[in-house]
C-alpha cells in the first residue's frame, strides 16, 4: 500500500547497501537511539507492525528512525484533530491521499532537518551534499513507508475514533493505486509543503503544522472540484 505511495511520487526504494551512501558514524548512533526509543516508547501502537512482523524488521536499520516516526505521528495526530474540526475535509475521499503525502514530505523534512543538525554538533555548515540529500530522502521513504503501514493497520487514532470523530473511513488501501494517487493535482506540492514544515518545525516548535496540513488538504480538494 504505502509503498505504492511512495514510489509513485518518483522516490521508489533504493538498496541501502550503497557504500556511496552510508555514513557509518551517523547509522551507528542512529540505530542505537533506536534501542533506546524502542524501550521506552510509550504508544505501543505505533510499533505494533515492528514488534510483531518480521517483514517490518528493516525499520530498526534506519539511523533515528523510531524518534522521527514518534515526531510524526504526534505531528499529524494533532494536524488532523485540527483539520477534523470541519469533518466535511477529514471526511473527504481525497483525505487519504493528502495524509499519505503529506506524511512522506514531513518524514523526509524531519530527517534532513537531523542530518543537519547533527553535521553543526560535530563543527559542519549543515549543509548536505547531493549524496547525503540523497540518503536522507530515502531514509525518509522508509520511514513514512512504515508509518503509512502502521496507520493503516491501527488507524491515525483507533479505527473507532477515526471513524466516529472525524469521519476517515477505512480505506487507506487507495494509496496503492498509484496512478490515481499520480494524478491527484496538488500531491506533489502537498510533499514540497510538508517537507519545508517539517524543516521550520524542526528548528521552531512554534511552526503551526496544523495550519499547513489543512492548507495542503483545502487546496488538494478545491483542486479536484
Amino acid at each position: 500500500m504505502s509503498g505504492s505511495l511512495v514510489s509513485t511520487l518518483g522516490l521508489r526504494l533504493r538498496s541501502s547497501t550503497d557504500s556511496a551512501l552510508q555514513e557509518p558514524d551517523y547509522v551507528l548512533a542512529g540505530q542505537r537511539r533506536n534501542d533506546v526509543d524502542l524501550r521506552e516508547a510509550i504508544d505501543e501502537k505505533l510499533f505494533y507492525l515492528y514488534r510483531t512482523e518480521e517483514s517490518f524488521a528493516w525499520v530498526a536499520e534506519v539511523p533515528f528512525a523510531f524518534k522521527q516516526l514518534i515526531d510524526l505521528h504526534a505531528a499529524m495526530r494533532h494536524a488532523v484533530a485540527v483539520a477534523g474540526e470541519q469533518t466535511q475535509r477529514t471526511a473527504h475521499p481525497l483525505f487519504h491521499a493528502v495524509f499519505g503525502a503529506f506524511a512522506l514530505g514531513f518524514a523526509q523534512g524531519l530527517v534532513t532537518a537531523h542530518r543537519r543538525k547533527h553535521l553543526r554538533w560535530h563543527g559542519y555548515s549543515g549543509d548536505l551534499t547531493r549524496l547525503q540529500q540523497e540518503q536522507c530522502d530515502q531514509w525518509g521513504v522508509e520511514i513514512a513507508t512504515y508509518y503509512l503501514a502502521a496507520v493503516e493497520a491501527q488507524g491515525i487514532f483507533s479505527k473507532t475514533t477515526d471513524a466516529e470523530l472525524y469521519g476517515i473511513t477505512d480505506k487507506w488501501w487507495t494509496l496503492g493505486d498509484g496512478e490515481r494517487v499520480e494524478s491527484i493535482p496538488g500531491i506533489r506540492e502537498c510533499v514540497q509543503r510538508a517537507r519545508h514544515t517539517a524543516e521550520h518545525w524542526s528548528d521552531d516548535d512554534t511552526v503551526d503544522v496544523a495550519m499547513q496540513f489543512g492548507t495542503a488538504l483545502e487546496r488538494v480538494i478545491e483542486s479536484a472540484r
